[in-house]
């Protein structure tokens, strides 16, 4: 055993940047990486070193749950949940993020809400932005949202949203030293072999659940067919729903419009009538 941790001192001698109290306020810490017993989300890491408590890493879980309705359980959304794996629970962790202090910002999700948030800054190698980003780039969240049009943005716009969950407000920056590292990223044409339960699995233990499709990841399109309309001002727009709305909204107005004309007609008849009978 104290090989082992010998071992761990000497190829990650730098501090863990952060860890969680017993409120699960974030904290900067000194305390070196440890050994993981076990891991219930980023199965990854597991008998290995990390940064992260398993408080940590079981709170994960519920934004594992945002990743999967926002990106999807295909290669992007899991390349998005070993991204925030990294950034918890990496044992280079005090390399890639600096602690810089804290703040009192406006909790995005209710403007009349102030909240004491941990500042930090995330240093992230721009091929591992590039690559991530590449990947999520046609998904209708990421497509519709002005601010994710480029790979810093996108990250940017993760961090800004997820103040209010994580009580951390990350300032984003791309560097090739002591940054956020991520080999071997999932990319849209690659496939999975089945697991002994029936399920798919990356590398990293996230299941695929469906494979990437030409409206999630631009690697996956035909380029000799059109299957998707670039993103632009319609896109996203059901047009059968729209038709069909407009179509029973025409027949209305039609409907409506020869009601009036055969109660007027009626009208005209009855005051024809009285004038003869009179």
């Amino acid at each position: 055993m104290l090989w082992i941790l010998t071992l761990i001192h000497l190829s990650y001698g730098i501090p863990c940047a952060y860890t969680i109290d017993e409120n699960r306020i974030p904290i900067e810490t000194d305390k070196e990486p440890w050994m993981s017993e076990s891991m219930s989300q980023c199965q990854f890491y597991e008998k290995s070193p990390v940064c992260c408590t398993q408080a940590q890493d079981e709170g994960i879980a519920s934004d594992f749950i945002s990743l999967d309705a926002t990106f999807g359980s295909d290669g992007d959304g899991s390349n998005m949940k070993r991204f925030w794996c990294v950034y918890s629970c990496d044992p280079r962790q005090g390399e890639f993020l600096q602690i810089t202090g804290r703040a009192n910002v406006t909790d995005p999700r209710n403007p009349n809400r102030t909240i004491d948030v941990q500042t930090v800054t995330l240093r992230i190698h721009p091929q591992v932005a590039c690559d991530v980003f590449s990947s999520c780039q046609r998904t209708n969240f990421a497509s519709q949202v002005s601010a994710m049009a480029t790979p810093g943005g996108f990250f940017n716009f993760q961090a800004e949203q997820g103040v209010s969950s994580s009580l951390q407000l990350i300032a984003i920056e791309f560097s090739e030293q002591n940054s956020l590292l991520m080999p071997d990223i999932n990319n849209c044409n690659q496939t999975f072999e089945k697991a002994n339960d029936g399920k798919f699995y990356d590398p990293y233990k996230f299941e695929i659940k469906q494979p990437c499709g030409c409206n999630t990841c631009e690697d996956s399109c035909d380029a000799e067919k059109i299957l998707y309309q670039e993103p632009g001002v319609f896109y996203g727009f059901d047009w059968q729903y729209v038709l069909f709305a407009w179509g029973w909204a025409i027949l209305f107005a039609v409907a409506f419009t020869l009601y009036r004309q055969c109660i007027k007609k009626n009208v005209v008849l009855q005051e024809d009538e009285d004038f003869i009978y009179n």
